[in-house]
Formats: structure tokens, C-alpha cells, sequence
């Protein structure tokens, strides 16, 4: 019975932790130690915040299929940001991953976890697609080959409907 209950909660606390719907601001440095602020980034359109690490292999082919689909809609005001997880000791790797790979999307560094845990991050790769109107138009936990497909047409689907309300900021 104990193991009923454990697992009833367990799936209660995870269909909470997926479904959390509030947007949250948040300011992080970049590589550069530029400060990012989100809120500013969704002043120019939607925002795509992905939670990796370079550990994490689906992670990085999650990243690898966004670099195209990002310099496709950048300039209609689309913001790929990829929110490192990686700890102070592994950090050391991040910018060279990132240079390696010749990613030209932001990333910036959340040390402490406190924008994962805001979001409800419960594992990686987690990406938060948020609309001009700090909605969470889309979510997505964990990364298979032809998921990229279906974020670009949420994507789309956000600049579409963006072009109809950008004005009215």
C-alpha cells in the first residue's frame, strides 16, 4: 500500500512540476559574463529557454538540431537560449563546447539551479518555448530524433501568432 501511495505522489508531483505554467524572469551571465535578462530577450520575440549540460548527450543533439532552426528565425526576433547546468568544476568545458561546436546562440550559466528549479526542471533536456506574452506556449522533457520538427512548428505557430500582438507592447 505504501508503495502505491509513494508512486500516486511521485506521479502527482511530477504532472505538477511538467504543467507549471508561470512565467519567471530571471538575469544570468553568459560566457562572456554578459548579463542576459529574460525579460528583455522577450521584448524582441518568443524565447526558446533549453536546460543542458555537457554531460547530457541528448542535450547536445537537442542543441546540434536547434543551431539551424535558431539562425532561421533569429532575425524574425526568435531567442534559442541554452540555460547551462553543469557545476563550477565542469564549467570549464562549457565555452568550449560551445566554440567547438560553433553554437551562435546565447548560453548562459545557472550555477545555483534556482531558474531549472523555477521552472520545474526535473531532468535534461528541458525546454520551455514562452511566447511575447510570458506564456509557455510548449514543453518538452528529454530529446529523440524528430523532435526538432515539432519545436519548429511550435516555433512557427509563436511567430505567427507573435506578429499579431508585437505591436502592442
Amino acid at each position: 500500500m505504501k508503495k502505491v501511495l509513494l508512486t500516486g505522489f511521485m506521479l502527482f508531483v511530477i504532472t505538477f512540476t511538467i504543467n507549471a505554467q508561470s512565467y519567471n524572469n530571471f538575469t544570468l551571465q553568459d560566457l562572456d559574463n554578459n548579463d542576459i535578462t529574460l525579460d528583455e530577450l522577450i521584448k524582441q520575440g518568443p524565447v526558446m529557454i533549453s536546460f543542458w549540460a555537457t554531460w547530457c548527450a541528448p542535450c547536445k543533439e537537442e542543441m546540434k538540431k536547434l543551431q539551424p532552426i535558431y539562425e532561421k528565425y533569429k532575425d524574425q526576433g526568435f531567442t534559442y537560449l541554452a540555460v547551462n547546468q553543469d557545476n563550477q568544476k565542469s564549467i570549464a568545458k562549457v565555452k568550449s563546447f560551445i566554440n567547438t561546436n560553433n553554437y551562435t546562440f546565447p548560453v548562459v550559466l545557472d550555477l545555483d539551479k534556482k531558474v531549472f528549479e523555477a521552472y520545474g526542471g526535473i531532468g535534461m533536456p528541458y525546454s520551455i518555448l514562452i511566447d511575447m506574452n510570458k506564456n509557455i506556449a510548449a514543453k518538452h522533457l528529454g530529446y529523440i530524433t524528430g523532435d526538432d520538427k515539432k519545436i519548429e512548428k511550435e516555433i512557427q505557430e509563436v511567430l505567427m501568432a507573435g506578429s499579431n500582438y508585437k505591436g502592442d507592447k
